[in-house]
């Protein structure tokens, strides 16, 4: 199943922000362990923000989130998968697409 913008509106609508991170993170990871095999992930929230921690093989990569892009997540569904792959791209993590 591709992403659904009715679903994320749903779910940012009805989910704590902590919840919806990890759902993101959730889609994320399915994508990124095809390429990749074993991938781990872990969010935790630190005052406002909320650090992320991807485990990709032998490799850690931390996303912090902020308090601004938490607050786009409303208009914006999608704008956390952005924020991941960027980051994972960063890294020299290639990714495919996102799937729900």
């Amino acid at each position: 199943m591709t992403r659904n913008r009715i679903v994320r509106n749903i779910l940012i609508s009805r989910q704590p922000k902590d919840e919806y991170v990890k759902y993101v993170m959730k889609c994320v990871s399915q994508s990124l362990k095809k390429r990749h095999g074993q991938v781990a992930t872990l969010a935790v929230r630190q005052g406002d923000d909320i650090q992320t921690r991807w485990h990709i093989n032998d490799r850690v990569i931390e996303v912090t989130l902020g308090s601004d892009i938490l607050a786009s997540l409303e208009t914006e569904p999608f704008a956390l998968d952005d924020v991941f792959i960027q980051a994972l791209e960063l890294n020299d993590v290639k990714i495919d697409s996102v799937l729900e």
